[in-house]
This record gives C-alpha cells, structure tokens and sequence, in this order.
C-alpha cells in the first residue's frame, strides 16, 4: 500500500512539474539561445575530434580512470550537457574491461555550469541502460540520451 502511495506522489510530483515547467525552457530560434548555451547547438550534435572541448571533457574524465586513458565513441553536447557513450583504450590501444562483467561500455555526462564543465555521472563496464533516468534525476534533455 506504502509503496503504490508513493509512486503515485512521484507521479502526481513529476506531472505537475512537468507542466508547471514546460515552456520555460529557451527555444532553438530564439537570439538567446547562443548567450545560453555552449556549444550552441540547436540539437545534438556531435563535437569535433581534436576540438578543446573535447580535450576539456576527457580530461575530466580521465580523473576517474587513468590519466592515460583514451576514449572512443561519440561525445555529443546539447543545452549545456554532454554526454559520452563509447568505450575506453590503453595506451597500446587496446580495449579496456571492467569489473564485475568484463565490459567495455563507457558512459559520461557532463553539464556546463557557471563555473565550468562539471562532471555529474561517469560508468564503466555497466551492463543495462541504467541512464534512462537521469532526464528525471539531473533534467538531463532526453534528446541528447536519444530517448523517446
């Protein structure tokens, strides 16, 4: 009874902010748009290999790895978040695994406050797509985690 009383409150709670928030958000066509959001891209998009934010955001990263470490896969920003979804390499190139599984599945997301890029969320060697829930956890745009 507890537990069907509470999903209901999270779904009562996620609607109402849901409306009460849904047109505050600045739109693509606005001249706004490029003040807020850096890179400004008006949809997920793709940053460029060798570019510095590239460089900024795997440099995070690596905190949690190895400084050595290389990454391979998209990074892809949108409204002030990036998100990596790939795989990491040693130094010889070869594919790195994790624990408990053995993987290779790397995941990141980023999120560019006023004080910089800041690393919200990192994984190694997950097994599930346990970030389908971030959109709900961080406000993290469900476009830029290609979910429906």
């Amino acid at each position: 009874k507890l537990t069907m009383k509470l999903l209901l409150l999270i779904l009562f709670t996620y609607c109402l902010h849901s409306v009460a928030f849904a047109d505050t958000l600045i739109p693509s066509t606005s001249k706004e748009w490029d003040e807020v959001y850096q890179p400004p891209y008006k949809q997920p998009s793709e940053v460029p290999i060798g570019s510095t934010l590239r460089k900024e955001l795997f440099d995070l990263l690596r905190n949690e790895v190895s400084p050595t470490t290389k990454f391979v896969g998209s990074l892809k920003a949108y409204r002030n978040w990036a998100l990596f979804s790939g795989y990491t390499i040693n130094s010889d190139g070869e594919a790195i695994s994790y624990p408990p599984m053995d993987n290779i599945d790397s995941l990141a997301l980023w999120l560019r406050t006023s004080k910089g890029w800041v690393l919200v969320e990192s994984s190694f060697g997950h097994s599930d797509a346990f970030f389908v829930v971030w959109p709900e956890v961080y406000g993290t745009p469900a476009e830029l985690l290609d979910i429906k």
